[in-house]
């Protein structure tokens, strides 16, 4: 019993975890030569370090633990070799597979850079009429298009004239499984207007803007998402912060475009 060790401790020796010495026993691997029946206690003996180190090099080698068995019976034995052999070409296979998989992403990353190229501008203050409110995910095109429709409707009612791209601003506020939704369309009128309830007139703020350019689709799966990422990263990339919440701008007619493969959609932050 004085070259027993109990199990703990020969993990720890053998730098093994006590749970994988536990699979290894399990599979017949690496089995303790003496169980305490009073306390249950497991014990492996000094001799076994020896088999434990072979384990885990074999483990280092990603050989899966069916065959490491097998080696272990074959250790001192021709078919060893055919063995390593044979891992060593998986090896080489799962190298070959991951390089390819590095030059797939490099040029993926390369697509993507390019179909974001990121640039800034002066913005100036633009006076809108606008109408926000909170609603799904799912919902938000119908809402944008229905409110636009609005809102051009109330400036022709009140003799106004659109002066520029509508504006989709998504802020912050409200629960997360909502988004708080402004659509704003900057005008022109030459006196007073009256508004219908709910519709807004304010002037968005101007300031210097990074912004990117999507075309086609504005919803689909993955919508405008990687527009959205690429500003957001060369924002953080080159030590800006943002001012305000980021800016859809429409420059395509909304209701006029059939084709959507012909839409156009500036993604804008306001930066300092």
């Amino acid at each position: 019993m004085r070259d027993l060790i109990p199990s703990g401790r020969f993990a720890q020796i053998a730098r093994l975890t006590r749970k994988a010495l536990r699979i290894y026993a399990e599979m017949g691997l690496l089995r303790p030569v003496h169980t305490d029946p009073g306390s249950g206690y497991h014990y492996y003996s000094l001799s076994q370090l020896e088999e434990a180190r072979r384990i885990s090099r074999l483990r280092d080698f990603n050989m899966p633990l069916e065959e490491i068995r097998e080696a272990l019976r074959s250790w001192h034995a021709p078919e060893l070799s055919s063995l390593l052999q044979e891992q060593q070409r998986k090896l080489q296979a799962q190298q070959e597979h991951i390089q390819n998989l590095l030059k797939d992403l490099h040029a993926f990353m390369q697509t993507e850079q390019s179909l974001y190229p990121v640039s800034t501008k002066s913005v100036l203050p633009q006076r809108c009429i606008s109408k926000r409110a909170r609603c799904a995910p799912e919902h938000s095109c119908a809402f944008i298009d229905a409110t636009h429709a609005e809102l051009m409707q109330a400036l022709k009612a009140a003799d106004a004239h659109a002066a520029g791209a509508s504006i989709v601003r998504y802020h912050d506020s409200g629960p997360e499984d909502m988004w708080d939704v402004e659509v704003c369309q900057p005008f022109t009128v030459d006196g007073p207007m009256l508004l219908p309830e709910g519709l807004d007139v304010q002037t968005l703020p101007g300031g210097t803007a990074a912004y990117t350019l999507h075309a086609g689709e504005c919803g689909g799966d993955f919508g405008m998402q990687g527009a959205y990422e690429a500003v957001w990263n060369w924002i953080r990339t080159h030590g800006h912060e943002t001012v305000g919440p980021p800016y859809e701008v429409y420059l395509f007619e909304q209701g006029n475009t059939e084709n959507a493969a012909d839409y156009r959609t500036e993604i804008a932050w306001l930066i300092r």
